[in-house]
């Protein structure tokens, strides 16, 4: 079958008229080139495999990993806990103390010293010391004064 039309003969295809595709990792493996010595032919097979001891290990070094990376990821968790729960506790420390000012405060303004200078003289027939009765005593170094004689 004969085609005049030049624009379908142009486009026409024959079968097998192309190139084969050539591997060239097949041929190789087909036959032991003349370079490549018996010794690294055995090298090259051995690497493709991977070695069970190998295998073993990389498992064994990524679970050691795994488990410290997992350990410090429970210790960040805890001290974040830990920061949160003293922040908690020195809200509650500064409460406390301001509660505690404003009782003293409140204390504090409940006592009148006059009413008590008057009822110490008066009911309690207390008196203001003389010069002569007042002693100063050195001040110690801790809060108490530890008397040994009688003072004269």
């Amino acid at each position: 079958m004969r085609y005049n039309d030049s624009r379908i003969s142009r486009n026409r295809y024959v079968h097998g008229s192309a190139a084969p595709k050539y591997d060239i990792r097949r041929e190789m493996e087909k036959k032991p080139s003349p370079i490549i010595s018996e010794q690294t032919r055995k090298n090259r097979e051995k690497a493709k495999s991977m070695n069970m001891g190998a295998v073993v290990i990389a498992c064994f070094v990524v679970g050691i990993i795994g488990a410290a990376l997992f350990g410090e990821l429970y210790l960040q968790s805890q001290n974040a806990d830990l920061h949160r729960e003293i922040a908690s506790m020195q809200s509650e420390l500064n409460n406390l103390k301001m509660e505690n000012d404003e009782e003293h405060s409140r204390i504090m303004g409940s006592v009148d010293m006059q009413s008590i200078k008057e009822r110490a003289i008066t009911e309690l027939n207390m008196q203001y010391a003389q010069s002569g009765q007042v002693i100063v005593v050195a001040d110690a170094s801790d809060d108490y004064v530890h008397q040994y004689q009688d003072l004269p």
